[in-house]
């Protein structure tokens, strides 16, 4: 499995900006601009040296970039067909958030803050939502009026939903079983969501360590945004568009350089990678091999034939075994072979819990 993140904020936010820094070298397509992005991931580069594979293969990210949203934009029925259909099959919502001076946007005479760029979204997002909930409703009232369990379910169910979206909250969030029945709506609150606050280069630095001076007090700032995603069950992601542009250009040497001159370790994919991972529940493991090193992707809680399934369904129905190796035990051993050695390989069977970082071998027989 691969993560699949929309992209969307207002106008004039950096969001397209950002999806190019991103995506730097990729070609995008479609109308909605889509494209798929290597994982950053340090360990790869370790096993390579360790086992000399003929092709290094990292998992992957797609990034779908939809058009601005305008305030009133769900008025009179939603946000557009084109727009929503773009935004179908995305795991997870990315909303870009403007954390610069753009005096020259915003309503009156002072600019709009991040969070008020927040609620403006997030209310086009609801009453689209809504919108398709109403719409719902009257064919789902008629069936539960006529005896219809399933549909009185479905009924109260949205309901519920509406009761959020009126408190300014996202469906998100809902407790129910009954959520299946409503996967065709394609509510958008109803999918966890990123906040993606775009800095200044020169905030980058403040906004991740605290021991940093902060003349914009741009901490402040976060800790208001990071109160709203804990009220709302989203997460926070900072990058800093023009940082990761520049980056783009630079090789790998220099793009590390270039971060500790800024007093940054990690690129802003790298971190919003790390984000969705945590929010969506996703771990990466990790094979290991002369024909290809390679990260995959697969979900926490996941069992050692599921993951295997990542790979290949005759690997998942013919899955025997699986060997493993932790991480820091492979670094610590130097390379497999030595691992095996000093017995921190082990054998596992169909029942093993999948880890972050596990560098594992399936045996499987079809």
């Amino acid at each position: 499995m691969s993560l699949n993140v929309g992209i969307i904020g207002l106008e004039n936010v950096g969001k397209t900006s950002l999806f190019r820094a991103l995506t730097h070298g990729v070609q995008a397509s479609g109308r909605a601009q889509m494209a798929t992005v290597p994982v950053p991931d340090d360990r790869l580069k370790v096993l390579t040296d360790m086992v000399h594979p003929k092709r290094t293969v990292p998992t992957g990210v797609q990034f779908v970039d939809v058009g601005g949203v305008t305030r009133g934009a769900a008025e009179g029925g939603g946000l557009g067909g084109q727009f929503l259909s773009n935004l179908q099959g995305v795991d997870v919502l990315a909303v870009v958030l403007r954390y610069y001076d753009r005096p020259d946007f915003g309503a009156g005479t002072e600019a709009a803050t991040a969070l008020d760029d927040l609620d403006a979204l997030l209310l086009e997002l609801g009453l689209s939502d809504m919108s398709r909930i109403e719409r719902r409703l009257e064919r789902t009232a008629k069936a539960a009026r006529g005896g219809d369990q399933a549909a009185r379910r479905e009924e109260e169910l949205l309901h519920r939903i509406q009761e959020r979206l009126n408190a300014g909250l996202p469906a998100r969030g809902i407790d129910s079983t009954d959520l299946d029945s409503i996967k065709d709506l394609g509510l958008l609150t109803l999918k966890p969501m990123i906040y993606v606050a775009n800095v200044t280069e020169d905030d980058l630095g403040p906004a991740l360590d605290s021991s940093l001076g902060d003349p914009r007090e741009v901490r402040n700032a976060l800790v208001a945004l990071r109160a709203q995603a804990s009220e709302r069950q989203a997460e926070v992601a900072i990058v800093s568009a023009a940082t990761e542009a520049d980056l783009a250009e630079l090789s790998e040497p220099d793009a590390r350089e270039y971060l500790e001159s800024l007093g940054v370790t990690e690129t802003g994919m790298g971190r919003f990678v790390r984000t969705a991972y945590d929010l969506l529940g996703l771990l990466t493991f990790l094979t290991a091999g002369e024909p290809e090193v390679r990260a995959w992707t697969v979900r926490r809680g996941a069992k050692a034939p599921e993951a295997a399934g990542q790979i290949h369904s005759d690997i998942e129905r013919g899955f025997i075994r699986v060997e493993v190796t932790a991480w820091d035990d492979l670094v610590a051993a130097g390379n497999p072979d030595a691992a095996k050695r000093a017995g921190k390989t082990r054998v596992e069977g169909k029942d093993y819990v999948m880890r972050e970082g596990d560098v594992v071998y399936f045996r499987f027989n079809v």
